[in-house]
């Protein structure tokens, strides 16, 4: 009799090396969900939670979060941690217990996550811009001040910048 062995495809990591990770750089990160679900429109209380879930993480890891949003089946951050990658873990491990309670049995988040590191030739500002103006492109309010679950904890009074934009002062 012969051994069987079965050949599992080798996965690629989409990780960069832990030393890309270094704290002072900054990233913009994207965390799906899984199947592209729409948990957070479906779930604004499970919205609310995510975002507190992201306000105490960044107080507590003294996080630099220039921009977040959350979309009704993504994450967007642009943000500064000393560890990028396990911000991105623990986040992700508060938040589905909490999603489980809406609909147990489903996975929560996408395997992994992406992240763009910011080159020096890259701003800040326009990357937080397109951040904040996401759920305009998807047609979910007129202007990014409208949008209940999106922030900053370096610029707290962007929604201010929006309002006078769109004349609503």
């Amino acid at each position: 009799m012969t051994a069987v062995t079965t050949r599992f495809p080798v996965r690629r990591t989409i990780r960069l090396r832990r030393a890309a990770y270094q704290a002072g750089h900054c990233f913009f990160v994207t965390v799906g969900t899984h199947e592209r679900h729409p948990w957070f429109s479906m779930y604004p209380e499970l919205a609310d939670q995510v975002a507190g879930i992201v306000g105490s993480m960044v107080e507590e890891r003294h996080t630099q979060l220039y921009a977040w949003c959350l979309m009704p089946d993504h994450l967007h951050l642009l943000t500064q941690d000393a560890d990028i990658v396990e911000f991105a873990r623990l986040l992700k491990g508060r938040a589905t217990p909490v999603a489980r309670r809406h609909e147990y049995g489903r996975r929560l988040w996408q395997r992994s996550f992406f992240d763009h590191g910011l080159r020096r030739d890259e701003s800040l500002g326009r990357v937080a811009q397109y951040i904040f103006e996401n759920p305009v492109r998807a047609r979910l309010v007129e202007t990014p001040a409208d949008y209940r679950w999106s922030g900053s904890n370096v610029w707290p009074h962007w929604r201010t910048f929006y309002r006078t934009r769109s004349g609503r002062g």
